[in-house]
């Protein structure tokens, strides 16, 4: 029996993408919702997916109160995990209320947070290093103590856009106070506006040390020195333009030969590096001001950098194909320029925003989808450019994420990354720690065997390309499955077996005391992690095991753990019942959301 469940599960795993597009994949119906609830006072216009709907989306009703059921699929695409609680509260508020509490809540500081731990493990270890797992310890810290859930998922998701790295092809190893200011930007500004993340991305130490414009010079003819083009291409490339201009509705503009027409040119690149010269240090560790440009071991890497003028190259500069910035100018009026012409280009809304669908709502969004984000994007109904805020709320209140007839569209859908099926799994069942402590790292844990885990993607261009397409199945139907990438047979075995080791051994080594010799942190046994199953146990024995796996299909797979599987788990633990004298609740729970979590009824978010 259990063979035939691993078969029954692992079978489009391996298959790749068989269920995530194939037409023989199992959806829910819902007849009578639109969104994620009742379709009572609530009014759906421009939903179609052809490319040439130019309608913009409106949604009129009761708050767009849903279901359990839709609430649940919201808060899969809204937050990193919900618990059955949650699930409730968004059913009983509506989903429009519960975004504006979240929009409502002040953010906390990532760096800040990092002093408070680094502090206290200081009075356990005689090591000050600050080491990167500290940046974990932190992340884990927010998704469990603060309830700006929809923050998180967003910075998690800006994370993935604006990348730096702790941990590979860097100098960030380390510096977790600046690289989580620099996380701040992201998760402060989660909702705030596109030009002011882009400065701050452009001015902060730990991207100019990442992309080499920090301490980046003028040409230097007689030393046969260039200026640095690492951060000027990637400005483009990942943060705002992308390769090829684009219509509103995302897809590429043609030239009268049939061929995508590229943003930029590599003499753009060359020109623009020279934009970003002169950056250095603007205080020291003592919190003067720096004034030498070429230092870097005592500078304040939290303040952000500023010009020195002396090392700005101030020739003419053709940054992009038709904009020229005048020779003579200083460092600041060039950055400010080309902030604001790469701001108000007109391929960052479709750019950015069919990037956040993808991290949020499905991998392939229509047309019609993209082009309501964009002009969201370009105007939030007040003249505003930018607006974050509108723009995440108008990714997750459009039709095309709320109505649930798209469950049945078969290229509709995302696979989970791998972090947020074990962050799902935390917050689904409220897992705490005696100590209140979350001192976890997942680096060191996961990152071998999933590809994943907290600021430590192997290059800018993140854990898995938004372009990727799996060759045989997915790109003859210009399509893409970015997730995929970091999927294959190695990581799929392993993801089972940390899944199993999580639930059934112990969430995480919580390293909360000091090792034999005091210089480091490890694993605490009297600060062992654990799920709170009271509710799911006594579901369990009350109502069997049926009700039990309608209940983690409600919290885990959003209603749509098919008839099928529910079958074959439920014929799997009633055996274990019959055969095994010691088999009691807490195994046949513990079986079951194993079973449920390597379905992918669990692991395709449709």
């Amino acid at each position: 029996m259990i063979y035939k469940l691993l078969v029954e599960c692992l079978r489009p795993i391996y298959l790749l993408f068989f269920f995530l597009f194939a037409q023989t994949s199992i959806a829910q119906i819902y007849e009578d919702h639109i969104g994620a609830g009742n379709t009572v006072g609530v009014t759906v216009t421009g939903s179609n997916n052809q490319e040439n709907d130019s309608t913009l989306y409106s949604i009129t009703g009761t708050q767009l109160k849903p279901d359990l059921i839709g609430a649940s699929r919201f808060l899969a695409q809204a937050t990193l995990g919900a618990s059955y609680e949650e699930i409730e509260h968004v059913s009983t508020v509506g989903i429009e209320n519960w975004l504006d509490e979240q929009f409502n809540m002040s953010p906390q500081s990532f760096a800040e947070k990092h002093a408070e731990i680094f502090n206290e493990t200081q009075e356990l270890i005689t090591n000050d290093f600050q080491a990167n797992k500290y940046m974990s310890y932190v992340f884990y810290d927010f998704v469990h103590n603060q309830p700006d859930a929809l923050r998180q998922k967003v910075a998690f998701a800006l994370s993935q856009i604006f990348v730096i790295s702790a941990y590979h092809g860097s100098n960030l190893g380390g510096n977790g106070p600046s690289n989580l200011m620099y996380y701040d930007f992201l998760y402060q500004g989660a909702f705030g506006n596109y030009k002011d993340m882009l400065t701050n991305v452009t001015f902060s130490v730990p991207m100019g040390n990442y992309l080499s414009h920090f301490m980046n010079q003028r040409a230097d003819i007689v030393e046969k020195t260039y200026p640095d083009e690492n951060f000027a291409r990637e400005i483009m490339q990942l943060f705002s333009i992308g390769l090829h201009m684009l219509n509103d509705d995302g897809t590429p503009k043609k030239d009268a030969y049939g061929d995508y027409i590229p943003t930029y040119d590599i003499n753009n690149i060359a020109e623009l590096a020279n934009v970003f010269t002169g950056l250095g240090g603007s205080a020291t560790i003592d919190g003067a001001e720096n004034t030498v440009f070429l230092q870097s071991w005592n500078i304040d890497k939290n303040a952000p950098m500023k010009m020195f003028d002396d090392y700005h190259s101030t020739v003419e500069k053709n940054i992009l194909p038709g904009v020229t910035l005048p020779a003579g100018q200083s460092g600041i009026e060039d950055l400010n320029q080309t902030l604001d012409i790469l701001f108000n280009h007109p391929n960052v809304g479709p750019f950015i925003g069919k990037r956040l669908i993808q991290h949020l709502v499905k991998s392939n969004p229509s047309p019609s989808y993209v082009r309501r984000i964009t002009t969201i994007f370009n105007n939030n109904g007040q003249g505003v450019r930018g607006d974050l805020q509108a723009v995440v709320k108008a990714i997750l209140l459009d039709p095309e994420a709320r109505d649930c007839s798209w469950i049945d569209v078969p290229v509709n859908g995302k696979l989970i990354q791998p972090l947020e099926r074990f962050t799902t799994l935390f917050k689904a069942f409220d897992l705490s720690t005696p100590s209140g402590k979350y001192w976890f790292n997942d680096y060191g844990t996961w990152y071998n065997d999933v590809g994943q885990a907290f600021l430590a993607s192997p290059s800018v261009f993140n854990f898995f390309s938004p372009f990727y397409a799996e060759d045989e199945f997915i790109a003859p139907l210009d399509l893409v499955s970015p997730e995929f990438q970091l999927l294959n047979s190695v990581t799929a075995i392993a993801y089972i077996n940390e899944m199993e080791w999580t639930i059934k051994t112990r969430p995480f080594n919580n390293e909360t005391v000091a090792n034999s010799n005091g210089t480091g942190l490890t694993r605490n046994l009297e600060d062992e992690p654990f799920f709170n199953f009271d509710d799911e146990i006594n579901i369990y024995d009350t109502q069997g095991i049926s009700a039990l796996l309608d209940r983690l299909d409600l919290i885990l797979c959003r209603g749509q753990l098919s008839e099928g599987v529910k079958a074959i788990i439920a014929n799997t633990i009633e055996q274990n019942e019959e055969n095994l004298s010691s088999y009691e609740s807490i195994d046949a729970l513990e079986d079951a959301l194993y079973y449920v979590m390597m379905t992918p009824n669990y692991v395709i978010q449709k």
